[in-house]
C-alpha cells in the first residue's frame, strides 16, 4: 500500500502544481461571495475526481480479463496522445510572444464569476488524463476494494491540496489572506507562460513516455 501512495504521488503533484486552476481558485476568492463561489469550485473538483475515478475502479476492475486488456490497450494510447497533445501545447507556449502576455481573458471574466461559473470550471478543469493515470496505477496494485477507495481519496486530496489552501487560509485570516492572494495572483499572472510551458511540457514527457512503454508490453 505505501509503495503504491508513493507512485500516484508524482501524477496527483502534476495536478496540483497547473497553475490555472490555482490561479481560478485565487480569483474566486477575490469575486463576490469568494468563499462560497470558491468552496462550490473546491467541491465540484472532489465530486467529479472521486465519481470518475469509483466509475473506473469499480467498473473496470471488475471486467473481464479480455476486456481489462483491451481497456489498458486503449488508455495507453490516449495516454499517449494526452502526452503529444501537453508537448503540443508547451511548444505553443513557448512560441508565443512574451511581450503580447496580458492577463489571460478567462481571468477577467473570472473576476464576475458567480455560482454557476464555478461548476462549469470545476467541471472543465478537472484533469481526466493524470486522473486516468492515478486510477491505473490504483488498478495495477490489486488492492482490496476499501484499500483502493483510500488510495483514490489520497491521490484527491494531494491533487488538488493547491486549491483548498487558498480557502482553508482565507477562512483562518481573512485579511492576510486577501493581501497575500492578491500578491500570489499577480505573480501567477506575470510568470502565466513560463509555468503553463512546465507543466505541460512536463506532463506531455511524462505521459508520452509512459503511454509507448505500456503500448509496448
Amino acid at each position: 500500500m505505501s509503495d503504491l501512495l508513493a507512485s500516484l504521488i508524482v501524477p496527483a503533484l502534476l495536478i496540483a502544481v497547473n497553475p490555472v486552476p490555482i490561479l481560478v481558485a485565487v480569483t474566486l476568492l477575490m469575486s463576490d461571495r469568494g468563499r462560497r463561489n470558491e468552496g462550490v469550485f473546491v467541491a465540484t473538483l472532489a465530486t467529479v475526481m472521486l465519481a470518475d475515478g469509483l466509475l473506473t475502479l469499480f467498473l473496470l476492475g471488475h471486467a473481464d480479463s479480455s476486456a481489462q486488456q483491451s481497456a489498458a490497450t486503449g488508455a495507453a494510447a490516449l495516454q499517449t496522445a494526452f502526452g503529444l497533445g501537453f508537448l503540443g501545447i508547451a511548444v505553443a507556449q513557448w512560441r508565443s510572444d512574451p511581450k503580447k502576455a496580458d492577463t489571460p481573458g478567462w481571468m477577467r471574466l473570472m473576476d464576475k464569476a458567480g455560482l454557476s461559473a464555478a461548476v462549469v470550471l470545476g467541471v472543465s478543469l478537472t484533469n481526466y488524463a493524470l486522473l486516468t493515470a492515478g486510477t491505473s496505477k490504483i488498478l495495477d496494485s490489486h488492492l482490496t476494494s476499501s484499500e483502493e477507495v483510500a488510495a483514490l481519496v489520497f491521490f484527491v486530496i494531494v491533487a488538488l491540496s493547491t486549491v483548498i489552501a487558498p480557502l482553508a487560509l482565507y477562512l483562518v485570516r481573512r485579511a492576510w489572506a486577501e493581501e497575500q492572494l492578491g500578491r500570489l495572483k499577480g505573480w501567477l499572472t506575470l510568470h502565466n507562460r513560463t509555468l503553463l510551458i512546465a507543466v505541460f511540457g512536463a506532463m506531455g514527457l511524462l505521459f508520452t513516455a509512459q503511454g509507448v512503454a505500456n503500448l509496448l508490453r
